[in-house]
């Protein structure tokens, strides 16, 4: 370098001058950068970093509400289909009672026809006369009674199903609980 020596107690920016010998001058301004041009860099990447985690953050939060409405619409689906699939059982099961009631209906006409056919009232009188000693009644032993039409005898038919009111949500627990035992 040329120039005049400095001493070494006087700041950089306020030493003097130099002289240039031939045609490339010194830079005169130094490369200057503030003391806190290291934080705001130091910050900005703080910052930068902190976006990148909050977006990560929200990605995280998209998908798992993603994923809950998916699991959500699945369940659903199996509700769906489980409730279908209770309603078709159950309609398998009116038909084949309805098969077997007609079964049995028809089975009770023809045990009835037989039944008429072999009542012979003539034999039973004389099996009754002869061989148990049983007389007809004479016209005193007979008496009528009226009944009205109204009756205080209350009958209940013995094949009343009571039906209970259940929800589709109780009949999928229904079937559930039914699958598990």
């Amino acid at each position: 370098m040329a120039g005049r020596k400095q001493s070494k107690s006087t700041p950089k920016a306020y030493r003097g001058s130099y002289y240039t010998y031939g045609n490339v001058a010194y830079d005169m301004q130094p490369e200057f950068q503030p003391y806190y041009e290291k934080e705001q860099r130091q910050q900005e990447q703080k910052e930068a970093a902190r976006q990148a985690a909050a977006e990560r953050r929200e990605n995280r939060i998209h998908a798992f509400w993603v994923v809950l409405v998916m699991l959500v619409m699945f369940l659903g689906c199996i509700a769906f289909m489980g409730a279908h699939v209770i309603v078709a059982n159950q309609e398998v099961q009116i038909r084949q009672q309805k098969s077997d009631l007609a079964a049995l209906k028809s089975q009770n006409a023809i045990l009835e026809a037989e039944l008429a056919e072999q009542i012979d009232l003539e034999y039973i009188k004389q099996e009754a006369m002869g061989r148990l000693g049983m007389t007809e009644p004479q016209p005193y032993q007979i008496v009528y009674i009226d009944v009205p039409k109204q009756s205080y005898t209350i009958q209940y038919a013995a094949d009343e199903i009571t039906e209970e009111d259940t929800s589709f949500i109780a009949s999928i627990w229904n079937f559930f609980c039914k699958g598990l035992m």
